[in-house]
């Protein structure tokens, strides 16, 4: 099992989104699957509403990118769950 906890991007068309994410995963590979949720000064429902019909990246300091699908927890608490989609990015 994978963990990462630690500064990232979201990024959603042209916006992009400074968080604090908690990430864990199991296996690697392409049909991995991993997730946890992301935590940011802005509310959450504004996070999303960018993020509507956009493909949305999690970029990690490194570099390392993930496709994700992000969902608010609690409208204007400013943390949002993602799932990831193919390879995890740490």
């Amino acid at each position: 099992m994978s963990n990462y906890q630690g500064p990232a991007t979201l990024i959603a068309g042209g916006a992009q989104i400074e968080v604090v994410a908690t990430l864990s995963g199991g296996r690697s590979g392409p049909g991995s699957e991993w997730g946890g949720s992301v935590q940011t000064d802005s509310a959450a429902q504004d996070l999303c509403s960018s993020m509507n019909n956009n493909e949305v990246k999690l970029r990690l300091p490194d570099g390392r990118e993930g496709d994700v699908v992000a969902t608010s927890t609690a409208i204007g608490s400013g943390r949002l769950k993602v799932s990831g989609r193919g390879p995890m990015p740490f």
